[in-house]
């Protein structure tokens, strides 16, 4: 081996920055941190490192974690071994060399459609896996025994047929469960012929969206509304038309002013996001009512709304419409598992026959291989006790969080009052809009290590409300006053303090008494 290239010593990691609130995995991190390097000549050709328990030990992770890394790094050439088994960087690798950047949204490139161009184009941060993240569930009390049990009998011996392509619809067994299960769940009596599986609910709007509008019909979207869906509606050709919120859902009548010719209205009328609020009888009538007079669909989204923190449950739009006009969206991503991306449509059977033909065409069908398990899960029960156990956790987080928004920062933020569903709305006071906006707001804790999304992204036009929306799912009960101390330090106007108001103080530790006590439910 040529002596030249070999260094003095061999380098460490010791410097690296590991987000270990990201989304990507720590050997991912490691790798990425290296591969720039060595672009930018900073590990050039020869360098050799540390062994991988002395950098595993420096950045406070798992020896596999670093071995991982180096492994894609071989495998892409970065890296080589010494005959000694030490890493050096390869010989290959071109110094100097800047990494690719990610493209902005503004710097698309030209071959994509203006559509998609306008989906990338919104001004939104997607979730991310932190005690707030709205809508993410709690799975550390799922019951993966009995998940991994029927999934292994399921496709032991699985029949011919499971193993080809399954109706488009999805399988006959998981359609029925579904019908059962809303109809004890949420009131909502319909037919297996009426459900069709899905791959959650930003599929389903993907495939209704082009199966409804042509570009250019507009849209009723709720103002504020939950963006995800307008990246479907977007991305279909569709023309957005916000119509405002108050506190009986959507403004009916401001909608028909704004859009008399809209093709399809998109709501959550049971809980709507990010608001909270529920839709009124009197609104919801008038709703259908116009809808049928118009010939326009209405897209239901009744996401979350098996978690509701009462006894009363609302009724869903779908069970009152007499005129088949509504579909209705709901998934098990939320009472389950994100990535099992399995979802569920509810609509007339005129509506499912040509979504299910034009879905053959294009994706013909959900994966099959949790379909089975699953309609064997609901059958044996699983899934209804696992909901009733969450319903309680969830109930008692949501309390804990907003008892420590009221302890310590009440001069600073009001809570909504909504009890359904995985996630609050704190509103900004007056006080606390005169020195922040939510953005600034949410920029400033996530520089300290806490991710809340800002209430004001939810809008399409000038924001009218300021706040921060807060996921408790993922919220363990003991947390929540720490956190809320934390977020008081960073924003909050600092008159009421934890760490120097006693009553506070004590106020404080009682919650995480209390919360410890109910950790269980």
């Amino acid at each position: 081996m040529d002596k030249s290239r070999q260094p003095n010593k061999r380098v460490s990691l010791a410097g690296m920055h590991i987000d270990r609130t990201s989304a990507v995995p720590l050997h991912l991190q490691i790798a990425a941190h290296i591969r720039g390097c060595i672009l930018r000549g900073v590990f050039p050709a020869g360098t050799q490192f540390l062994g991988s328990r002395e950098i595993a030990r420096e950045l406070g992770c798992s020896r596999t974690v670093v071995l991982t890394a180096w492994d894609l790094l071989y495998a892409e050439g970065y890296l080589e071994s010494t005959p000694r088994g030490s890493v050096m960087v390869a010989s290959v690798a071109t110094p100097h060399a800047e990494p690719p950047s990610v493209a902005s949204p503004a710097a698309v490139p030209a071959h994509m459609s203006k559509r998609w161009q306008s989906l990338l184009a919104f001004d939104y941060e997607t979730n991310w896996p932190s005690e707030f993240s709205p809508g993410a569930p709690d799975i550390s009390t799922f019951p993966f025994k009995d998940w991994s049990r029927l999934l292994r009998q399921t496709w032991q011996n699985p029949r011919e047929q499971e193993c080809l392509d399954l109706p488009p619809e999805g399988h006959p067994r998981l359609r029925s469960e579904i019908a059962n299960f809303l109809g004890s769940v949420r009131g909502l009596v319909c037919a297996p012929e009426e459900v069709v599986v899905t791959s959650g609910t930003s599929g389903a709007l993907d495939f209704c969206s082009r199966m409804i509008l042509d570009p250019g019909d507009e849209v009723w979207v709720e103002e504020p509304g939950f963006v995800e869906a307008r990246w479907a509606l977007t991305a279909a050709g569709a023309k957005l038309v916000p119509v405002p919120v108050d506190d009986k859902g959507l403004v009916v009548s401001e909608g028909i002013r704004r859009a008399p010719g809209a093709r399809l209205i998109v709501v959550t009328p049971s809980h709507q996001y990010p608001l909270g609020v529920s839709m009124g009888l009197e609104r919801r009538l008038e709703l259908l009512d116009w809808a049928n007079k118009n010939d326009v669909w209405v897209i239901e989204d009744d996401y979350n709304s098996e978690f509701r923190h009462q006894d009363s449950m609302i009724a869903s739009l779908r069970s009152l419409d007499r005129e088949g006009r509504v579909i209705y969206f709901g998934t098990f991503s939320k009472i389950m598992m994100p990535n099992l991306r399995l979802g569920y449509i509810v609509a007339n059977r005129h509506f499912i026959d040509g979504f299910s033909k034009g879905r053959a065409r294009i994706d013909v069908h959900t994966s099959g291989v949790g379909q089975l398990a699953l309609a064997e899960f609901m059958r044996e029960g699983h899934l209804l006790r696992h909901l009733r156990g969450m319903r309680r956790a969830y109930a008692t987080r949501r309390r804990a969080l907003i008892d420590a928004i009221a302890t310590l920062m009440p001069d600073d933020m009001t809570v909504s009052a909504a009890v359904t569903g995985l996630h609050l709305v704190a509103l900004f006071t007056e006080a606390m809009r005169a020195r922040m906006s939510d953005r600034e707001a949410a920029a400033s804790l996530k520089q300290a290590g806490i991710h809340v999304q800002p209430l004001s992204q939810n809008f399409l036009e000038q924001p009218t409300l300021q706040g921060l929306v807060f996921g408790y799912g993922r919220l363990r009960v003991e947390d929540a006053s720490p956190l809320l101390a934390r977020i008081a330090a960073c924003i909050g106007s600092g008159s009421r303090n934890a760490s120097s108001d006693p009553a506070i103080s004590s106020r404080t530790v009682r919650t995480i008494k209390r919360g410890r006590a109910d950790r269980g439910a």
